[in-house]
């Protein structure tokens, strides 16, 4: 299976992070913009998934409540994934 590496650089819009999630999985369609599309496309998107999200802080400050949420649906991903991981950088 291949290795899918997302990385997500100078998030700080909500727009930000869905521009780069989907033009880094080169989806065939365009993805719906709202986290539970983000879930379907993590959750049935095959091979081992990396996630590497940096100036994390940058985001989280950027984003404010927005940012929790996000990550609440990649930690519930990782969780229904062995082979998907979250680093924040």
């Amino acid at each position: 299976m291949p290795l899918i590496r997302i990385e997500f650089v100078n998030v700080s819009q909500v727009e930000d992070f869905y521009e780069q999630l989907e033009g880094q999985l080169e989806l065939d369609y365009e993805m719906g913009h709202s986290l539970d599309a983000v879930y379907d496309v993590l959750t049935d998107t095959e091979g081992t998934i990396e996630l590497v999200w940096h100036d994390a802080g940058f985001s989280r400050v950027a984003l404010g409540d927005w940012f929790l949420r996000v990550m609440d649906v990649l930690n519930i991903v990782s969780t229904e994934r062995d082979d998907l991981t979250v680093t924040l950088d």
